[in-house]
């Protein structure tokens, strides 16, 4: 069995943003947005209209990497694991590779100490890519478990500073026009209304899930946005529906 140890680099700026296998209203949007998705969906490459400009590699850095073949795997499949960090030294950086660190390198381990035991390891591949708009930094990790379920977490930093990019910065490089509040607002209108039917005049349990989902937009924050492969801007939300329920989605924004 093969196994590539990656190095762990000198001056870690370890800090970060979370990523979850299983979303819920108590803990959702953190510094990066998540997407899980059922079946598997792997790896995705850049879109082909306006794509973000692959970033220079000293923004990120892979600091852990594990590749090998699968125990009891017919036939063989091969694990890959590889943990990124942003190599900037701002607020916003610092938080996400926390994050990064906190939800991934203990995953990584596990996994690890499971194929050394021949036994299924929770991880079957875990990659990140990352695309530059201008001077806002994109990191994307996709994971892959042996189960089959899959996740993708996005995080987003100013190229220059590591620092939070605003909601107007986000809305620019995605060239979405309008009052940032008033196109979110208006858009999860849009889906609701596609999931549920009009509001007008519907009984009190539709206004009421719609009031909801409208009030957990505010206030807007671009922890829950970011950019994808292809300069277009997404939302993470959490859409109620009549019946008291909620799931988590993912919004793109005209």
């Amino acid at each position: 069995m093969k196994r590539t140890v990656g190095i762990l680099l000198i001056l870690l700026l370890l800090s970060g943003c979370s990523l979850r296998n299983h979303q819920s209203s108590e803990d959702f949007f953190p510094t990066g947005t998540q997407q899980t998705l059922f079946p598997p969906e792997w790896t995705q490459g850049p879109g082909q209209e306006d794509p973000l400009q692959p970033q220079e590699k000293a923004l990120v850095r892979c600091i852990q990497s594990f590749e090998g073949e699968l125990p009891k795997s017919s036939p063989p499949r091969q694990y890959s694991y590889q943990l990124p960090m942003i190599d900037l030294w701002g607020a916003q950086a610092t938080a996400c590779n926390q994050e990064i660190e906190n939800r991934f390198e203990p995953l990584i381990r596990q996994s690890l100490e499971a194929i050394q035991k021949y036994e299924v390891p929770v991880l079957e591949r875990l990659s990140y890519s990352s695309f530059l708009r201008g001077d806002i930094l994109t990191l994307r990790i996709d994971r892959l478990d042996s189960d089959g379920v899959t996740g993708v977490a996005y995080y987003t930093v100013n190229a220059e500073t590591g620092e939070a990019v605003s909601v107007q910065a986000l809305f620019a490089a995605a060239g979405v026009e309008g009052d940032p509040e008033k196109v979110v607002n208006e858009a999860a209108i849009a889906l609701f209304t596609r999931r549920f039917g009009s509001p007008e005049g519907a009984e009190t349990e539709v206004t009421t899930a719609l009031n909801r989902t409208q009030a957990g937009l505010l206030p807007l924050s671009a922890n829950r946005m970011h950019l994808t492969e292809n300069g277009r801007l997404k939302l993470m939300l959490e859409l109620f529906d009549p019946k008291g329920d909620s799931t988590i989605e993912e919004l793109e924004l005209p």
